[in-house]
């Protein structure tokens, strides 16, 4: 799988081969793994999503504030979307809301954590109150999506990235620190 993850990142239209290759492996024993390129990719993308919990789960644990916490999962869906950020491209998802929208974040209840961060700021105040928690979540995701790009593209210095996120996300939602 990380063989996979290596190769599509850097052409999603990798021939089967190079990837068996980069896994020290045949492709018929690639084969006897994954049935054709969809399977695989399949397997990318629940690795993703097992990988995306995981990181969101962490950060959400990381800090006893609620907005570092939601600061750090922000970055941690950054860095984990940059990762995977072929798997989007291969199945043409417009946002990180689709993929919520098939309940595929619910492990670990990562979506129900977050919820509650903005529900909190909301309740104290600390975020614009007519913005809806929808809007919210999909700023978060479009944000993340932008900072991909965004670095991928070269106009923006990886360095800056997140910094950059995180001054466009807060500001978009009236966030008081």
């Amino acid at each position: 799988m990380s063989a996979a993850v290596k190769c599509f990142q850097s052409n999603e239209s990798i021939s089967l081969e190079k990837i068996a290759e980069e896994a020290g492996v045949t492709r018929r024993t690639l084969h006897r793994y994954f049935e054709n390129r969809q399977n695989l990719m399949e397997s990318c993308k629940n690795e993703m999503l097992e990988s995306c919990n995981k990181a969101m789960n962490e950060a959400y644990e990381s800090d006893d504030d609620q907005i570092k916490k939601l600061r750090n999962m922000l970055f941690a869906a950054i860095e984990q979307g940059a990762k995977y950020s072929f798997i989007k491209r291969f199945y043409e998802n417009s946002s990180f809301s689709d993929l919520e929208s098939k309940n595929e974040f619910e492990s670990d209840n990562v979506k129900t954590r977050w919820l509650k961060i903005i529900k909190n700021l909301q309740n104290e105040k600390r975020i614009n109150h007519e913005l809806t928690i929808n809007w919210i979540f999909n700023l978060f995701g479009s944000i993340i999506e932008t900072t991909i790009y965004a670095v991928e593209s070269g106009d923006v210095a990886k360095n800056d990235s997140k910094k950059f996120a995180w001054i466009s996300f807060k500001g978009a939602i009236g966030l008081k620190e």
